[in-house]
């Protein structure tokens, strides 16, 4: 063998080596899905990130709640999600999180989904507009789960959950 062949061989094996490296050092297990802000989101959510998520094949833009304030505020006193599809809250680890439509003006369907983005639970989450959190009606998964998606009523389609482009 050259050693130009050499040379060559000796490069792509440092490239793999480095491409493995690269790749497990992301902080999360492979095959795992990873949803995180890819930006700040727009006026007037601003306190809340952005991204996109592909749910039954479509793209579509989301707000992320991934802080424990964030996942409190949620959607409380949005009366309209525009320009955005839905919110997502994003936990570090499984959780039997619950939640309620305290202050929250319009009817939500949230999907909840496990860490590799499979479905897990659907509801159907009524409108408690005046009410606080120990008052209104409290939502559960009927299992742990990561990833949580709240979007319009009638708008959660199924399938599995992904990440894709923008």
């Amino acid at each position: 063998m050259s050693l130009h062949a050499r040379s060559v061989i000796a490069c792509v094996v440092a490239c793999a080596a480095l491409l493995v490296a690269c790749g497990s050092a992301g902080g999360h297990d492979p095959g795992r899905l990873h949803v995180e802000s890819s930006r700040a989101a727009g006026t007037p959510f601003g306190e809340f990130g952005e991204t996109n998520v592909a749910l039954g094949g479509r793209c579509m833009r989301v707000l992320v709640a991934s802080t424990e304030h964030q996942r409190v505020q949620g959607l409380r006193d949005v009366r309209s999600l525009a320009p955005y599809d839905g919110m997502i809250f994003v936990y570090g680890s499984d959780t039997s999180a619950r939640f309620t439509m305290a202050n929250t003006p319009q009817t939500l369907d949230i999907s909840f989904f496990d860490a590799d983005g499979k479905p897990i639970d659907r509801k159907r989450m009524t409108p408690c507009p005046t009410g606080t959190d120990a008052t209104c009606p409290i939502y559960a998964s009927s299992r742990r789960f990561r990833y949580a998606l709240e979007r319009a009523a009638g708008a959660a389609g199924g399938g599995a959950l992904a990440t894709c482009g923008a």
